[in-house]
């Protein structure tokens, strides 16, 4: 059987600005959605607070846009095709996912015989985030006018769904923290 060659320098580049900016976009947010967290923050205001959000999403953006200028985009494009793909063996993979789990090494191994570089829940993993991400921007940038002070009239439920997907999305990236940090099973794909 031949090595996987796990990521390039772009890779890496491209995942670890894109989970650095999550994370500042996460940190910088949560305490405007969520009241109660400005109290555990000596001092915050909500003024600063969604400014420092502002800026995260602006530093996020230039830093991946420079990710793609600068790093090698051939790469980066053929990775997003392979995580784009969904095939049978994904769907079986999905579906033996709970035995995976509780499987030893040599179980992991037999059920993990036909993956690639990616398995099935590395690729909803990625499809989620980034179909997330997009509504997250889209709603974000939609919210901007009723920041700079001018009432949007949409900005309620626009503000609600930006909400609930920062939300939602606490729990896909949850278990790729586990699985990335504390499941050590993976730790030789790092």
């Amino acid at each position: 059987m031949s090595a996987v060659v796990r990521f390039t320098p772009s890779e890496r580049a491209w995942h670890w600005v894109f989970a650095a900016g999550w994370l500042a976009l996460l940190a910088s947010g949560l305490p405007l959605m969520l009241p109660a967290m400005q109290g555990w923050i000596r001092g915050y205001s909500p003024v600063i607070g969604l400014r420092l959000h502002l800026a995260a999403a602006v530093v996020w953006a230039v830093a991946l846009a420079g990710v793609l200028l600068l790093g090698d985009r051939r790469r980066l494009a053929a990775t997003w095709r392979e995580l784009a793909v969904l095939d049978a063996e994904d769907r079986r993979w999905l579906t033996r996912f709970p035995r995976w789990l509780a499987a030893g090494p040599a179980g992991r191994a037999r059920l993990d015989a036909r993956v690639g570089r990616f398995n099935a829940g590395q690729k909803v993993n990625a499809l989620v985030t980034a179909a997330a991400s997009a509504v997250l921007l889209v709603t974000g940038l939609a919210l901007v006018p009723e920041a700079a002070g001018g009432g949007a009239p949409v900005a309620g439920p626009l503000r609600t769904v930006h909400g609930w997907v920062t939300l939602a999305m606490l729990v896909p990236l949850g278990g790729h923290l586990f699985f990335a940090l504390a499941f050590p099973a993976t730790r030789p794909s790092l």
